[in-house]
């Protein structure tokens, strides 16, 4: 008979496994972790900085009137009208627009930015018409810092004793095909000496393409619940809303460039080109690049290329300038962090580069 070792028997029942404990207690870790990242976040505040939206005063629209310009309906301002930009102040790291945020605009009474223009030029006097979207007007940069009205100084110290007039003529929202029914309105009456013609990448963009694009840009955004209630939610839905809007710019603009309206831009341009020539006067289109990735790849070069050919075939010079701003932090050169148009260090720099030309003999390459 064999031997087996005597086993001790419990007669307690044993407390079976339950599985979803084990979900319950990793559930309840995910809350604990991100409870803790959420605090976390918070107490150091982390995520972009969000600032309240540009707008304009009175009214929070432009003061825009249609007139007729040779068969053609053309916005322009509204004579003897003023309206303002008004910024977030906790953005405005230059202390540029003072407590209010505020940057006012006067429209003369031919609808232009700027003081009273004298149709007659003086005699002797010497006078430049910019041609332009929002960037030439000088959106978010007052009136003396523009680049047309320190083209002005520039010229008038390179020439004294002369009357010197540079007029502005850059309206919110216009591309090339509005920039020639402007240049057909003022160049007859005001014989200018030179007319400078601002061209930036969105101008072969359909005009009410551009202002819903500007208005989803400007609005503010409208956050989801989930995003109201937590601010790691919040940061993630900013960010894919900014990145949408991004794309979505960068495509339209990408786009534009194998369109009817830009094959109307370059039309354009050589209409332009051809009338100044005609009337001797010297011509000549100053290209803003758009002010992002200008540290590192900046994404239109083959953009800026097809522009240098359009002007080469238009027969007109033109500046680019992508060099003068390669290298610069991008947001060194914007308005603010709700606008990205160029500020008052960029207009300076234009200004040089088209001084440079106008008093030089011969045109840039």
């Amino acid at each position: 008979m064999s031997l087996q070792p005597a086993m001790e028997t419990d007669r307690t029942p044993r407390r079976r496994y339950r599985p979803h404990m084990k979900w319950l207690l990793a559930g309840a870790s995910l809350v604990c972790a991100c409870g803790a990242v959420e605090l976390w976040v918070r107490m150091l505040d982390l995520g972009p900085a969000v600032y309240g939206p540009r707008r304009f005063e009175p009214g929070g629209a432009v003061p825009f009137a249609t007139i007729d310009a040779g068969g053609r309906s053309l916005l322009v301002y509204r004579a003897h009208s003023t309206f303002s930009s008004v910024y977030d102040p906790a953005g405005d790291s230059r202390r540029y627009f003072g407590p209010e945020g505020r940057v006012v605009y006067r429209i003369n009474a031919l609808g232009l930015r700027g003081g009273p223009i004298a149709i007659e030029k003086e005699a002797g006097g010497y006078r430049v018409i910019c041609l332009g979207d929002s960037i030439t007007f000088g959106e978010g940069v007052r009136e003396e810092d523009t680049f047309v009205a320190r083209l002005q100084g520039e010229l008038s110290a390179a020439m004294p004793g002369r009357a010197v007039e540079v007029i502005n003529a850059g309206v919110q929202g216009y591309g090339t095909r509005e920039e020639e029914l402007m240049f057909d309105r003022l160049c007859v009456p005001l014989a200018p000496n030179a007319v400078v013609l601002q061209f930036f990448l969105n101008d072969a963009t359909d005009f009410g393409e551009t202002i819903r694009q500007n208005d989803d840009r400007t609005r503010a955004l409208e956050l989801s619940l989930p995003a109201r209630a937590s601010r790691v939610w919040e940061i993630i839905e900013r960010s894919r809303h900014a990145a949408r809007l991004q794309r979505e710019y960068f495509a339209t603009t990408r786009r534009s460039f194998d369109s009817l309206q830009w094959d109307a831009c370059r039309k354009s341009l050589a209409n332009m080109a051809a009338e100044s020539k005609q009337r001797n006067i010297r011509f000549v289109v100053i290209v803003f690049p758009i002010l992002w990735g200008l540290n590192g790849e900046y994404p239109f070069e083959n953009l800026h290329a097809k522009i240098a050919d359009a002007c080469r075939q238009a027969g007109c010079a033109h500046i680019d300038l992508l060099e003068d701003y390669r290298g610069k932090a991008p947001e060194s050169l914007w308005v603010h962090p709700t606008d990205h148009h160029p500020n008052e260090a960029a207009h300076e720099i234009a200004a040089r580069r088209i001084s440079a030309y106008l008093l030089g003999g011969r045109d840039p390459a």
